[in-house]
């Protein structure tokens, strides 16, 4: 089915235009309307629930902070409002407090409701699994997934797998137990917030309930994320004790991320990490 009768299906208009924004995983236009309203549009001809699912986590998250609105959403397509960018001073101060924000949205289980992807990577969320501890949840459907992917990928040899899996062991000593689930955007990187004139938007999240330090990963790997950022979300939310010698953990699994998705060149990150952790 065509972008134009997507359009017309949900949002019962005409498209006079339509403009190709690159996104990477999914074709993607900025379409105007025949009403003079503007729109983006995420378009995939693969029968899944992903475009759904990702209109559902912006919902959700749409709650606390600042979503662009789903104006609708099938197997195949996303529609959004078009954000137009602005350059706005405050940005960065509101986009930490607008995390804090999300950050106090909390579940009695870790994980979510349904699977979602991490890039191009599956994300499994422990689906009716009711799980209480986030060490149990980090290992087993974060860090042990993605290890287990690398090797059978190639991109790790056996020596260093193994030495991977010994990270197990050091995760009761690096998280406390009554570590509480909280909403996440789960890829939160300078690309994944746009800055609009009064207030900052966030887009294509991986959403799940984990532990909230797991959010800023992405932004100490690579950057865009100002002193501003991380003051004004510890002002509204303190950050706990040990944050900084977390901070490996938590990169190491978005380094194996795209270590398995973009390949060798994030082997030195993802052993720098293990090193890290394992010293």
């Amino acid at each position: 089915m065509s972008i134009e009768i997507h359009i017309e299906k949900h949002l019962n208009q005409k498209v006079v235009n339509k403009q190709s924004v690159g996104t990477g995983l999914f074709e993607a236009y900025k379409v105007q309307l025949n009403n003079g309203q503007s729109v983006f549009i995420k378009h995939q001809s693969d029968n899944n629930q992903r475009l759904v699912h990702e209109g559902e986590e912006l919902i959700l998250l749409g709650k606390t902070i600042h979503t662009p609105k789903v104006l609708g959403s099938c197997k195949h397509c996303l529609i959004l409002e078009w954000i137009e960018t602005s350059h706005n001073l405050n940005v960065q101060s509101q986009m930490g407090i607008e995390l804090a924000e999300l950050h106090q949205n909390t579940c009695d289980y870790f994980g979510f409701g349904f699977d979602n992807k991490i890039g191009q990577t599956p994300q499994l969320n422990a689906v009716g699994k009711n799980i209480t501890d986030w060490g149990e949840f980090y290992w087993k459907y974060r860090l042990l997934f993605q290890i287990e992917l690398g090797f059978k990928n190639n991109l790790l040899k056996k020596d260093e797998y193994q030495r991977l899996l010994t990270i197990e062991n050091v995760l009761p000593n690096l998280l406390e137990s009554d570590i509480q689930p909280v909403l996440l955007h789960g890829d939160l990187w300078s690309g994944n917030v746009l800055s609009g004139k009064n207030n900052p938007y966030f887009i294509d999240t991986a959403s799940y309930y984990g532990h909230r330090e797991i959010d800023f990963a992405l932004t100490f790997m690579f950057g865009g994320f100002s002193n501003d950022f991380y003051n004004s979300y510890n002002e509204s939310f303190p950050l706990d004790d040990g944050f900084n010698q977390r901070k490996p953990l938590y990169m190491l699994y978005h380094y194996l991320n795209h270590l398995n998705i973009f390949g060798s060149g994030y082997h030195a990150n993802v052993m720098h990490c293990a090193q890290q952790l394992l010293s």
